[in-house]
């Protein structure tokens, strides 16, 4: 079984991803994962729980959710819900173009989302004045045509759908900028970030960390907090309990079990943790999975 939570996407063969899930034919939860793309969904039916870092939304029916780059996120039924469909939407925001003139730099307000508090979700009534379901089906129309220069028609309606969410940002007071972390460490969070999910049931320390990153240990932890809005030891805890909240609803290992094999040598540890992050115990979590399979089933 593979526990990482990052999902590699090639840049260069797929710079766009667009597609409608329906399950009637995809089983939900999605998995908590991240990537470096951003991802956008628009809710054509019924209603899910978005997490995002930490945070849980209901999106109704005519909702649309992004997901910045590197944000851990992952989709299930909302309470009572049993079917849904979405268009999906993934882009590597490096092929959006740079806003020399405009006070708006679209790249570094996406790289800049990470705990400013800006809205990721807006409602059927927030859109109503903008017709973003047509953007969306333009954009998965030409995904998969292809036809010449669909990637600039691609690129033009996602600045649209990325210009509504800047306005929104902008009236909540809340625009985001850069993430006040030095240029110079984002190659070394990057790779940190991909360590810890390929090394979560490992011991790790900060002191190892900040060791491969060939800074201090306050340096380290100062701008990893400034990157991440956690500490580097919250960063560790919360990667292995959306590994382990993976785990719960997709194998039948014992809780127990789960615990060690995400990093935790007690389980006791293990639950309080889990409750602490997710507000529901995993014995309650494998419980109401077991329920929803056998209602859809």
């Amino acid at each position: 079984m593979n526990n990482s939570l990052y999902e590699y996407i090639d840049p260069i063969t797929s710079p766009y991803e667009a597609f409608v899930v329906d399950t009637k034919f995809a089983e939900l939860p999605v998995p908590t994962h991240w990537h470096y793309y951003v991802e956008l969904l628009y809710i054509l039916e019924g209603e899910v729980d978005v997490a995002i870092n930490g945070r849980v939304l209901t999106a109704e029916t005519g909702s649309v959710v992004l997901f910045p780059p590197k944000s851990v996120h992952g989709i299930d039924f909302a309470n009572g819900c049993t079917k849904t469909k979405y268009d999906v939407i993934k882009f590597d925001p490096a092929n959006l173009p740079t806003s020399k003139l405009d006070e708006t730099d679209i790249r570094t307000i996406l790289h800049g989302l990470d705990n400013t508090g800006a809205s990721l979700l807006i409602s059927p009534k927030d859109l109503s004045q903008w017709k973003m379901r047509s953007l969306f089906e333009s954009i998965i129309k030409e995904n998969q045509s292809r036809d010449y220069a669909y990637s600039l028609m691609i690129s033009s309606d996602l600045l649209k759908i990325l210009g509504y969410f800047v306005r929104i940002w902008k009236k909540e007071g809340l625009t985001p900028s850069g993430k006040g972390v030095h240029p110079s460490y984002e190659l070394h969070f990057d790779m940190i970030s991909e360590y810890i999910d390929s090394h979560y049931f490992e011991p790790l320390t900060v002191e190892k960390l900040a060791a491969m990153c060939n800074v201090s240990h306050a340096t380290f932890s100062r701008n990893f907090q400034k990157r991440f809005g956690m500490s580097c030891k919250e960063y560790i805890t919360s990667t292995r309990i959306n590994i382990a909240e993976n785990m719960l609803h997709f194998s039948n290992y014992d809780i127990a079990f789960i615990a060690q094999e995400v990093g935790f040598t007690d389980s006791s540890y293990f639950i309080r943790c889990y409750k602490k992050l997710k507000g529901i115990t995993p014995k309650q979590v494998r419980k109401l999975s077991e329920d929803r399979k056998q209602i859809v089933s």
